[in-house]
């Protein structure tokens, strides 16, 4: 089958994916993002790329580059991993006495509207063939807004235990976090939905010995945010760091305090295929991934008090973080290993080339 995978960035999974993919016997064509992880995976592996950053949904240059591809005959099936590579993608088609088939790839719970002109635009245009969904959370939603579920798919983006090496705790003492603290990773660009005010006010509310401090590993725009960053000595902001992955297998626990639409945390998996335990909240498609009590602990969402119990019983307890993120690494050695993504994505692609299937 010949594939174009659009919108390829630096997304480890997705990277991988487009190895498989070739490896697999796929006649894979890419669109990337320039400069990006994608753009020298594509390098490494000789797979034909086009470089492109996508500027918005109705982009004329993504927009001829999806028409010229298809003119030439270089594809059968577009898997759009943006929203702009979609949009755009379904725009180009819109004028082809054959279109191609189209597998859409949804990784958040939220956002979309039937009455919304983008939303028709994309995820919910009728010409969609499918959607790639990363959570039965998002599957869900999607049903909601009258996708009718013969075109959903659940897809976990899997991981491998041997992508990751975490750091030696030297990494952390180095950014400030005292060799005998009690480290606790956040990783992720901050933004309101993500609960990081929350995590704050629990580690700022505990006083335990050894102390713990809290490594934000990620983009942080909010100035509020930023000053309480800054002026606390247990919380250390890094910024964006390409290594935030094994940092946080360095450290004793990994925390995700979302509030609301959390597909599948990429930082819960990064920090279970190293073995570290993760205190998360129940929402969107975590309870999928991080089972309370087995895997990892499970709080509610905006219960700053909630996570800081929860951190105290962890740090208190030795064992329990050794079973948790034994059992962590092995549910994604297992259930959410890459190759169930691999194996899935590719029998999405012959159900949308071959409906009867």
């Amino acid at each position: 089958m010949k594939v174009l995978l659009a919108g390829l960035t630096s997304d480890r999974v997705e990277c991988e994916l487009a190895v498989a993919l070739r490896s697999a016997g796929v006649e894979l064509t890419v669109i990337a993002a320039p400069g990006s992880l994608g753009d020298e995976i594509c390098v490494a592996h000789g797979i034909p790329c086009e470089r492109h950053a996508y500027r918005h949904r109705l982009d004329r240059t993504a927009i001829r580059l999806f028409s010229r591809q298809a003119r030439d005959g270089r594809f059968e099936l577009v898997h759009a991993l943006t929203n702009r590579a979609l949009s755009t993608a379904l725009w180009a088609f819109r004028r082809l006495p054959a279109s191609p088939a189209v597998l859409a790839y949804r990784g958040t719970v939220g956002h979309l509207s039937r009455w919304d002109p983008a939303s028709r635009m994309s995820y919910l245009n009728p010409r969609v063939n499918g959607i790639l969904c990363v959570s039965d959370a998002v599957r869900r939603y999607l049903l909601g807004l009258r996708v009718p579920d013969e075109k959903l798919a659940v897809i976990w983006k899997g991981h491998d235990p041997s992508w990751y090496t975490a750091a030696p705790r030297t990494a952390l003492h180095a950014l400030g976090v005292p060799p005998d603290a009690f480290s606790i990773s956040f990783s992720g660009n901050v933004r309101p939905v993500k609960g990081l005010a929350y995590l704050l006010d629990a580690v700022e509310a505990l006083d335990l010995v050894p102390p713990v401090h809290l490594l934000v590993m990620g983009r942080v725009g909010d100035r509020g945010l930023l000053r309480r960053l800054g002026g606390h000595p247990r919380l250390h902001a890094t910024g964006f760091r390409r290594d935030a992955a094994a940092l946080a297998g360095a450290c004793d626990l990994a925390c995700v305090p979302s509030v609301d639409r959390e597909g599948l945390p990429k930082a819960a998996l990064e920090s279970m295929a190293q073995g570290v335990p993760v205190l998360a909240t129940r929402v969107g498609g975590v309870p999928e991934l991080v089972q309370d009590g087995e895997t990892g602990i499970l709080v509610p969402p905006r219960d700053a008090e909630a996570l800081a119990d929860a951190i105290r019983r962890l740090a208190g307890n030795t064992a329990l973080r050794r079973n948790l993120g034994a059992a962590a690494r092995a549910q994604v050695d297992g259930a959410f290993h890459f190759r169930h993504t691999v194996d899935k994505t590719l029998a999405a692609y012959d159900r949308a080339l071959d409906p009867a299937r």
